[in-house]
């Protein structure tokens, strides 16, 4: 896990920083998506959402929900499930968490336009760990949806 993070998030030295610089602007185009859909009174600057209280939300690169899905995907692949399970579950929960993520977002957003003293409240305990929680279930719920790889389903034996 360390080193899929070091791979990620250290720009110097990472060739897969790419990955995370996109994931960045697809969270800014997802935001610019959300604040035109909802009409809010937001301007989007670059990575910054500037609010009309004089608050600026920057959208920085551990604020995109690839460290949820890097964790999730950890788990998925060290799960003993066969590999087409594997796949098609890691698709599912990129799509799910970039969904919660944007949800996260969005909460963060309208609290603090209305209570700005809120943020830490609101990004650092609410949003974080209800991301926490969820990519958690989200990791339960596959376990609980597909088939152990080994295990005879018909007789509760494991194969070998």
């Amino acid at each position: 896990m360390g080193l899929l993070f070091f791979l990620f998030f250290f720009s110097d030295i990472s060739p897969f920083f790419v990955i995370n610089e996109l994931q960045t602007q697809l969270t800014i185009s997802i935001t610019q998506s959300w604040v035109s859909l909802f009409n809010l009174p937001v301007l989007i600057q670059a990575d910054t959402l500037i609010l009309q209280n004089g608050v600026h939300l920057q959208i920085l690169h551990e604020c995109n929900g690839l460290t949820p899905f890097l964790l999730y995907a950890a788990a998925i692949l060290a799960y003993p499930a066969y590999t087409r399970a594997k796949v098609k579950w890691l698709f599912f929960g990129y799509i799910l968490l970039v969904g919660i993520n944007t949800l996260r977002m969005l909460f963060i957003t309208l609290v603090v336009m209305d209570y700005p003293e809120q943020f830490y409240l609101v990004h650092d305990w609410i949003g974080r760990y209800a991301v926490a929680i969820l990519t958690v279930a989200l990791f339960f719920w596959f376990t609980e949806r597909v088939q152990v790889r080994g295990v005879n389903h018909n007789k509760n034996e494991i194969v070998t």
